[in-house]
């Protein structure tokens, strides 16, 4: 089940957040303070994945001035990786950029990930830039593009 995040999902969040990022991706992860602002923030939208009674799951989007979605983040518990909620996590977000007529949603993928890029190379993302140097390790980011008919 996808729904939106609540103030109790916090914590959960954080620690998978930790459990995801901490190697690798450290100075990219969401705080505790950032997943709080969250809540009452108009311009972000985070939902949560629920899996056996828990919260497993999110993916967290930033909405730009112009209408385009930025996908800020997706990250499932290492518990309950490799059971397609991270998929439902996506198409979620995809569903949120359709019903709000969202022109484009952008999203960024370190360089080195492939299988990821092949992924989204599938659901019809193109690349439009190389960010050299984005991550703290050194490795670029590449940020795609989807675009949406409104």
């Amino acid at each position: 089940m996808i729904r939106n995040m609540r103030s109790e999902d916090i914590d959960t969040l954080t620690a998978i957040e930790k459990a995801c990022f901490e190697a690798g991706y450290a100075d990219k992860m969401m705080s505790r303070e950032d997943f709080a602002k969250a809540l009452g923030d108009e311009e972000m939208e985070v939902f949560c994945c629920v899996a056996d009674g828990v919260v497993a799951g999110y993916a967290a989007l930033v909405l730009e001035t112009d209408g385009t979605v930025s996908f800020d983040s997706l990250a499932v518990s290492p518990d309950h990786q490799g059971k397609g909620l991270g998929e439902e996590l996506f198409r979620r977000v995809e569903q949120y950029c359709e019903e709000n007529r969202a022109p484009q949603l952008i999203l960024e993928i370190k360089e080195t990930n492939y299988a990821l890029l092949k992924r989204y190379h599938r659901y019809g993302y193109k690349c439009f830039h190389i960010e050299q140097g984005f991550y703290a390790d050194g490795w670029g980011a590449i940020r795609m593009k989807k675009h949406f008919a409104v």
